[in-house]
């Protein structure tokens, strides 16, 4: 299994703060697009939008 990188809460209104060093990582910034991706063994994948397949 992978480092952790960093841990949420999501809020009431189901939104969650994406944690500063994987903003760094995934160079994301204001009005980025997000994608969560459900990999063939059940994880969820994070990345940029532009870096959708």
């Amino acid at each position: 299994m992978g480092k952790i990188l960093g841990v949420s809460v999501i809020s009431s209104k189901g939104t969650v703060t994406i944690p500063k060093k994987v903003r760094e990582i995934l160079k994301l910034s204001r009005g980025d697009l997000v994608v969560f991706k459900l990999s063939d063994d059940g994880n969820i994948i994070i990345k940029k939008g532009d870096d959708v397949e």
